[in-house]
C-alpha cells in the first residue's frame, strides 16, 4: 500500500516482514519452475546442448520486458506491480508444462521445444517486468544501517525454502522420475506462486517508487549515463552475469551428460548449489559490508571462474566429493557476486537515480550478458562436441570449462577497476552487526 508520507519504523518492520514471507513461498515456487528444472525438462524432452545454452541465457533474455513494469509501476506503484507481474510469470509457467503434454502425446520435439523457449522467455521477462522496481522498493523499506542485513536474510530465506522444495522435488522423481512428475512439479510451483503474489501486495511503500517511475526515462538516462562510476558497475556486472550463464547452467548440462547421473542424482548436486546459495547469503552481506561490496564481487568472481577450473580437472569417473564442492562452489559465489553488485549499486547510486539507473542497468546487463552468453556458450559447447572423442562427452564439456574460465579472465580487471565506496557507505558493517 502506497503510503503519502514517510515511513514509520513499524510499518518498515511490517513491509520487511511480508516481503520475507513473499520471498519464503517465491523460493518454493521458483524451485519449481527454475532453471534447475528446466534444464531437466529439456533434457528430459531430447532437446540439443544449444537449447540448454539458450535457457540459461533466456532468463536474462527476459530483460527485454523489464521496461514494462516501469510503466506499471508508475501506475500502482512497486508492491502492486510485482504482484500484477507475478500472477502473469506463474501463468507462463503452464505453458512451460504444456510443451511436456504436447512431447508426451504427439512425439513433437520441435513443437515442444517452441512451447519450452516461449514459456521461459515470458515467465523470466515478467519476472523482470515485477521485480523491476524490487532495488528502489528494498531501499524504500530499508534503512543505511540495516539494508545489508536484510537483503542477506530475505535471499538466505529464498534459497532455504528453495532448498526444500528441491529435497521434495527430489524424493518425488525418486518415487516416478517421468515426464509426468516434471509436469506436475510445474503445475505446483505455478500454484504457489500465485500464492506469493497476493502477500507481496502486503508491503508498504512511499510515493518515491511510483514517482520515480513516473519521471522521463530518457531525461533520467542522460544523468546516468554521465556516471563514470555506474557506467564501470554496468561492464562489472554485464562480466558477472556472462560468467553465470556460461558457468552455472552448463554444469547442470555437463552433469547429466558428461557423466550420464540420474535426475535424482542430478537434483542432490542442486541441493549442494542452492545450500551454498542460502548459507551464501546470509554471511555476504557481512562479507560486503567488512570488506566492500567492490572486493566482495571481485573475490567471488575470481572464485567462480576457479569453478571452471575444477571442471578441467575432474577425472574421467565421477568423483562425488569433488563434483559436490564444484557445485558449491558455483552457488556460493553466484550469490555473492549477485549480492554484492546489488549492494555496490544501492549505495553508491543516489536514491533519486535508483530507478533510471536499475533500469538502465539491468536491461543492458541482462539482454546484453544474455545474447552474449547464449552465443558463445552455443558455439564453444557445438565447437567443443565436434572435438571430443566418440563416446567420451565430458571431454568436450571439460574442454568448454576451461576455454571459458580464460575467456571471462578480462571481467577482474573490469571489476577492480570499480571506484571503492567512501568509508562511511563502505563500513556499515558496525551497525549491522549491533543489531544481530
Amino acid at each position: 500500500m502506497i503510503q503519502n508520507q514517510p515511513l514509520t519504523k513499524e510499518q518498515r518492520a511490517k513491509s520487511q516482514t511480508n516481503y520475507n514471507i513473499f520471498n519464503l513461498i517465491n523460493g518454493l515456487s521458483y524451485m519449481c519452475l527454475g532453471e534447475t528444472v528446466l534444464i531437466l525438462l529439456a533434457v528430459r524432452l531430447g532437446c540439443p546442448d544449444y537449447i540448454i545454452a539458450i535457457l540459461g541465457a533466456i532468463q536474462y533474455l527476459g530483460y527485454v520486458l523489464l521496461p514494462l513494469g516501469k510503466n506499471v509501476t508508475a501506475k500502482v506503484g512497486a508492491a502492486r506491480t510485482q504482484s500484477v507481474f507475478w500472477i502473469a510469470r506463474n501463468t507462463a509457467a503452464l505453458l512451460v508444462a504444456s510443451s511436456a503434454f504436447v512431447s508426451a502425446t504427439f512425439g513433437d520435439l520441435t513443437s515442444s521445444t517452441i512451447l519450452l523457449l516461449c514459456g521461459a522467455f515470458l515467465f523470466y521477462g515478467f519476472r523482470a517486468a515485477g521485480a523491476v522496481m524490487a532495488q528502489p522498493l528494498i531501499g524504500d523499506i530499508t534503512t543505511d544501517a540495516d539494508r545489508g542485513k536484510f537483503l542477506g536474510f530475505n535471499a538466505g530465506i529464498f534459497y532455504i525454502s528453495a532448498l526444500v522444495a528441491l529435497s521434495s522435488i527430489s524424493f518425488l522423481l525418486k518415487i516416478s522420475d517421468n515426464l509426468n512428475m516434471l509436469t506436475g512439479i510445474i503445475i505446483v510451483g505455478a500454484v504457489l506462486g500465485f500464492i506469493s503474489s497476493q502477500l507481496v501486495n502486503r508491503v508498504d511503500e512511499t510515493e518515491s517508487p511510483r514517482n520515480s517511475a513516473r519521471k522521463s526515462i530518457k531525461s533520467e538516462l542522460r544523468a546516468t549515463l554521465q556516471d563514470k562510476s555506474l557506467l564501470r558497475l554496468l561492464w562489472a556486472g554485464l562480466s558477472v552475469n556472462v560468467a553465470v550463464i556460461t558457468i552455472m547452467p552448463i554444469s547442470m548440462l555437463a552433469l547429466k551428460r558428461g557423466y550420464g547421473v540420474s535426475d535424482t542424482d542430478a537434483l542432490l548436486y542442486a541441493l549442494a548449489q542452492f545450500g551454498a546459495c542460502a548459507v551464501g547469503s546470509f554471511v555476504s552481506g557481512k562479507i560486503s559490508n567488512a570488506i566492500g561490496p567492490r572486493k566482495a564481487m571481485l573475490y567471488n568472481y575470481i572464485l567462480l571462474l576457479g569453478a571452471g577450473v575444477l571442471w578441467f580437472v575432474c577425472p574421467q569417473e565421477l568423483n562425488r566429493i569433488l563434483m559436490i564442492f564444484t557445485f558449491l562452489l558455483v552457488g556460493s559465489t553466484y550469490i555473492g557476486t549477485y549480492n554484492s553488485v546489488m549492494h555496490y549499486f544501492l549505495q553508491s547510486v543516489p536514491s533519486e537515480r535508483h530507478v533510471s539507473g536499475s533500469i538502465f542497468i539491468a536491461v543492458v546487463n541482462g539482454v546484453g550478458a544474455g545474447i552474449i552468453g547464449m552465443l558463445l556458450s552455443g558455439f564453444l559447447l557445438d565447437i567443443c562436441d565436434n572435438f571430443a572423442p566418440e563416446g567420451n562427452p565430458l571431454y568436450g564439456y571439460k574442454t568448454y570449462f576451461v576455454i571459458i574460465a580464460f575467456l571471462l579472465t578480462p571481467g577482474i580487471w573490469l571489476i577492480a577497476r570499480l571506484a571503492p565506496l567512501p568509508l562511511e557507505k563502505r563500513k556499515i558493517e558496525k551497525s549491522w552487526s549491533e543489531t544481530t
